[in-house]
C-alpha cells in the first residue's frame, strides 16, 4: 500500500511540472518610441482590492525588465509600468464560476447572456494581463510608450498563470510589434 502511494505521489509531481500556459500575445509599441535612452522604471499600482496579486505580477514585471537591462528607480523613473489584469472567472465558497456565459435563444434567435455558470459547465478560464509603459508625468499628461497584452484560456486563474502571462507579454519587449503565440511552463514562471 505504501509503495502504491509513493508511485501516485511521484506521478503527481511529474505531471505538475508539465503544465504549460499557451497564450496569445499582442505588443503595440508607439511609433517613434525609442527605448535606447530609457534606463529606469517604476510602478504605478491600480488595484486596491487585489493588492496581493498585483504585487506578484508587478514583481514578475520587475524581474523581466531588469533581465532586459532596465533598473528599478521609484524616485526618478524614465517610464512607469502599469499592470492591469482580469479573469472571466471567480471563486465563491470553493466553487469556481465563469462570467459572461452565453446561450443561444432559439425563440429570438440571438445569444442570451445567462450571467454566471459553474466551471464544470465552462471548463476554461479566460485570463488577461495588460501592461502599459508610459511617461512618468502627471495623470493628465501621460504619454503611452508601449502596450502589451497576453491572454490565455486555462483551467487555472490568474493566481496560477498570471506570472507566465506577464513574462509572455514582456518576452518580445521592446523589439517585436504585432501578434504572436507564446508557450511557457508554469514552473519557469515562479
Amino acid at each position: 500500500m505504501r509503495k502504491l502511494l509513493v508511485v501516485f505521489m511521484l506521478i503527481g509531481m511529474m505531471l505538475s511540472g508539465c503544465v504549460y500556459v499557451n497564450m496569445d500575445v499582442e505588443n503595440k509599441p508607439v511609433p517613434g518610441a525609442d527605448f535606447n535612452g530609457l534606463k529606469t522604471f517604476a510602478f504605478k499600482q491600480k488595484s486596491d482590492s487585489k493588492k496581493d496579486l498585483e504585487a506578484i505580477l508587478l514583481n514578475t514585471a520587475k524581474l523581466e525588465l531588469e533581465a532586459k537591462g532596465f533598473s528599478y528607480d521609484p524616485n526618478s523613473p524614465d517610464f512607469m509600468v502599469v499592470v492591469n489584469f482580469g479573469s472571466k472567472a471567480f471563486m465563491e465558497r470553493g466553487v469556481t464560476y465563469k462570467r459572461e456565459a452565453y446561450e443561444y435563444d432559439y425563440i429570438s434567435k440571438t445569444n442570451t447572456d445567462i450571467g454566471v455558470v459553474k466551471t464544470a459547465d465552462a471548463p476554461r478560464v479566460d485570463n488577461t494581463v495588460r501592461i502599459y509603459l508610459m511617461t512618468p508625468e502627471d495623470e493628465g499628461m501621460k504619454t503611452y510608450l508601449w502596450r502589451g497584452m497576453a491572454t490565455s484560456q486555462d483551467r487555472e486563474g490568474l493566481d496560477i498563470v498570471g506570472r507566465c502571462l506577464v513574462k509572455g507579454a514582456l518576452s518580445q519587449f521592446p523589439t517585436a510589434s504585432g501578434k504572436f503565440r507564446q508557450k511557457l511552463n508554469v514552473r519557469d514562471c515562479e
